[in-house]
């Protein structure tokens, strides 16, 4: 009883901090950006929902209702890849796009861009979050630093990487990235079976709480949250869906979702595809104001 009062105090607490670090990012001009539509908004909105997150995994652990490895690994997703989000976006120079883009230009004109930055700053987090990952919920016939155990410390890292790409790929639409992120939520609490629900509810409240103003047009999230959005959940995913001997067929189909969902955005307009498709359509728009 204690404990779940505790927790609804956190997460009550995550969602004023969230509106409160709302209300404070939208008064920053140097955030402010034109939408698709021409509108002047608010850029890297979502800084407001993974500070608190960050302080909701914080008194989390320090109840015991999370793992300090779990939340360690939440936090630093959140701070590295929200940094390198932040960065991203406060970049004046947007000539290159995709990744594609940002290789070329690194490549044959040997310019750095801050999304060659993010790439491989992305990279390097992705990789020492494996690793964390590994060294705590390694299946213990699982030899350090043989083969397979490179092969899995490989996976994860790109497992990571793809999925704090995949959310920001998503990020090009008011409530786009907020819908995704819930649907995986809820799959991953379907494949969990409720399992670690209570290190998935900062993001879940603090994303809830951020929702009215990205639906209504008034600020978006930017890199500075989509990243960090979707580094999170895969950390989340690491350590709720492996089994003990460390491979699950859940983690290995949406590494492949994510990885084709990649090579799609590489060469097609999403945005484009969902307005084709009616039932896409109605769910994109759902709840945005017109």
């Amino acid at each position: 009883m204690k404990d779940t009062v505790a927790v609804s105090l956190i997460a009550i607490f995550v969602a004023l901090w969230t509106r409160w670090t709302l209300r404070s990012v939208s008064q920053q001009p140097l955030l402010r950006r034109k939408n698709y539509l021409g509108e002047e908004v608010v850029n890297s909105a979502g800084l407001a929902f993974v500070g608190s997150s960050i302080l909701g995994w914080l008194f989390l652990c320090w109840r015991g209702s999370v793992d300090w490895h779990e939340g360690g690994q939440l936090m630093f997703a959140a701070l590295w890849f929200g940094t390198l989000g932040l960065l991203d976006d406060l970049a004046l120079d947007t000539s290159a796009k995709g990744l594609r883009g940002h290789l070329r230009a690194f490549f044959r004109e040997r310019k750095i861009t801050t999304g060659f930055v993010k790439l491989v700053g992305g990279g390097l987090g992705a990789m020492l979050l494996s690793f964390w990952i590994l060294s705590v919920n390694a299946p213990k016939a699982l030899q350090p630093f043989s083969l397979r155990w490179f092969l899995l410390l490989t996976l994860w890292a790109i497992f990571i990487a793809l999925s704090a790409n995949a959310l920001n790929l998503l990020d090009v639409r008011p409530s786009r990235a907020l819908k995704g992120f819930w649907l995986l939520s809820i799959i991953g609490l379907i494949v969990s079976q409720g399992k670690g629900w209570q290190s998935l509810l900062p993001l879940l409240i603090g994303t809830l709480t951020y929702a009215p103003a990205d639906f209504g047009r008034k600020v978006m999230m930017g890199d500075a949250g989509s990243n960090p959005l979707g580094a999170c959940f895969s950390v989340w995913t690491l350590n709720h869906w492996t089994g003990t001997n460390g491979w699950s067929s859940a983690v290995w189909v949406l590494l492949t979702v994510f990885a084709a969902f990649q090579i799609y955005a590489e060469r097609r307009s999403l945005t484009d595809d969902i307005k084709r498709v009616p039932l896409l359509h109605w769910l994109d728009e759902l709840g945005v104001r017109k």
